[in-house]
């Protein structure tokens, strides 16, 4: 969800209320600026009303990456949006040609990408697989946008992992979950 605060477009990364019956609840907010892309909290009273930007919804896929830009194109239009790499920040590594994104729009104007839940990466560097050990023993590996995480030890290189965007860690093995 996108919001108006503060006349500027913040999309709604995460939420949870608290309070009791007793006490007046209230809404935590985890907002993404959509123009600067600096990150804010804030607590909202339960009952107040916020503005809900009009956005748009457009499917696209990267076309290029030039260092200072990111290009997307429309999948149906084939439409060029361009989104600097400044607003794009710390999530670049998980653009990726041929992966489909959600492109939210403003007046017309591109504002965001979502990312995916998952995105599938090559493990690039790690140690060498060990078999029969714990799933709570983990160990360091770089894929192959260059994000550097922990993946279980029987993980190989060369192997097709996923990776979940919003924490940033080992979701599973490319095939599994796949059905």
């Amino acid at each position: 969800m996108v919001l108006i605060l503060d006349g500027a477009p913040q999309m709604v990364e995460e939420f949870h209320v608290s309070g009791t019956a007793q006490t007046k609840h209230k809404l935590h907010v985890r907002l993404r600026h959509l123009k600067t892309g600096r990150i804010t909290e804030q607590t909202l009273p339960d009952s107040e009303r916020l503005p809900v930007a009009d956005v748009q919804h457009r499917r696209v896929q990267l076309s290029y990456a030039d260092g200072k830009d990111f290009v997307f194109s429309d999948v149906e239009s084939f439409e060029e949006l361009t989104l600097s790499a400044e607003r794009v920040g710390d999530r670049r590594c998980f653009i990726k040609e041929n992966v489909e994104y959600r492109a939210l729009l403003l007046d017309g104007r591109l504002l965001d990408i979502e990312l995916p839940a998952n995105v599938t990466f090559e493990v690039v560097e790690t140690a060498p697989p060990v078999s029969g050990g714990s799933d709570a023993t983990w160990k360091p590996a770089r894929l192959d946008s260059g994000l550097e995480i922990m993946v279980p030890l029987f993980i190989a290189t060369g192997e097709k992992i996923r990776v979940d965007t919003t924490e940033r860690k080992y979701a599973g093995r490319e095939s599994e979950g796949k059905k």
